[in-house]
């Protein structure tokens, strides 16, 4: 399935719990802000708590950012090349966060 295809399964589930990101253009990860949900801004932690409560894994955005890792607090990387199976998980453990 093409990028584009994969994203929009991503996307929906990513707008239905009200994060924030900036369409890929031809990529298959999205960084993605969490903060609305009410758990601060430390990635590292959301990353931690969201595999341990959630059972979805995702990169914490300072790890992108070496030289300056306070630009990526807030943020958490998705990649989505997955098959549908696996996306259809996700969407499903994600009825565990408050919805938008």
């Amino acid at each position: 399935m093409a990028a584009g295809a994969l994203f929009d399964l991503v996307g929906g589930i990513l707008d239905q719990h009200g994060f924030k990101y900036a369409v890929p253009e031809g990529a298959y990860y999205v960084m993605a802000d969490f903060r609305h949900l009410g758990r601060g801004d430390d990635d590292m932690a959301f990353a931690h708590w969201l595999i341990d409560e959630v059972g979805v894994a995702t990169v914490p955005g300072s790890s992108f950012y070496a030289s300056s890792p306070a630009l990526g607090r807030g943020l958490v990387r998705f990649a989505f090349p997955k098959k549908d199976e696996t996306l259809d998980a996700v969407e499903e453990r994600f009825k565990k966060l408050p919805a938008r």
